[in-house]
């Protein structure tokens, strides 16, 4: 008997110590202020992958777009630049350095859009003084690409009336003898590759500009 007694009240002690030590603990907690929450553990693992899977679609890098020019003349470093798409001549000229003292910027269109594979050329005070004596015209800002040319030292024409095949366009070069599309597009090719022709003779190098052809059209042409 003594020992049911005894039982039950250990039993009882056991039971008010647990509740004791449970209602401390709700008690701390709520005096810290810090929220208790239950989660199940199912939606914690669809909360945890569904965030990231946000984050993923976030970080997908964005694909930037460049051109390349290549600039020359009368600046500090003449070299080739890449810039980004939309980029202005002023812009690809400070890339490569400003513009040097002897730099004759009268006729340049500094706030011009640049195309990839554009050849940008500043001419010197020098050039365009030449230039103003021989044609009465000013140089300006040289541009080569596949079929853009601004300026007048920049167009196809020429004193003379000869075609300038450093700087005519694919229109002007389709007006030379036994020059189609074709074989105008693989001039202005040759040019951006290679540079300007330093006599022209060298258009002969162009693939599909033999002799023959080069006989027709070297009296209406000059590379100056």
């Amino acid at each position: 008997m003594n020992l049911s007694i005894s039982r039950k009240m250990l039993y009882k002690v056991i039971a008010g110590i647990l509740l004791i030590a449970v209602t401390f603990i709700v008690y701390s907690i709520r005096q810290s202020g810090e929220d208790v929450i239950w989660i199940d553990e199912g939606e914690a693992r669809t909360n945890y992958q569904n965030p990231q899977e946000e984050i993923i679609a976030e970080d997908e890098p964005m694909v930037a777009s460049f051109i390349v020019i290549d600039v020359s003349g009368e600046v500090m470093v003449p070299s080739v630049y890449t810039l980004s798409d939309g980029a202005r001549v002023y812009e690809a000229v400070d890339a490569a350095g400003g513009l040097t003292e002897n730099a004759d910027t009268r006729n340049t269109n500094l706030a011009a859009i640049l195309s990839d594979g554009m050849k940008l050329y500043i001419p010197s005070k020098k050039e365009v003084e030449e230039e103003e004596k021989q044609t009465g015209e000013t140089p300006g800002s040289r541009y080569i690409n596949g079929s853009t040319s601004q300026s007048a030292a920049a167009s196809g024409g020429s004193k003379a009336g000869l075609i300038n095949i450093n700087t005519a366009n694919s229109a002007e070069l389709q007006k030379l003898p036994g020059v189609g599309p074709v074989t105008a597009d693989k001039i202005i090719s040759y040019r951006n590759e290679y540079g300007e022709f330093k006599a022209i003779e060298e258009l002969m190098n162009v693939s599909g500009i033999g002799e023959k052809t080069f006989a027709k059209l070297k009296n209406t042409i000059t590379a100056e």
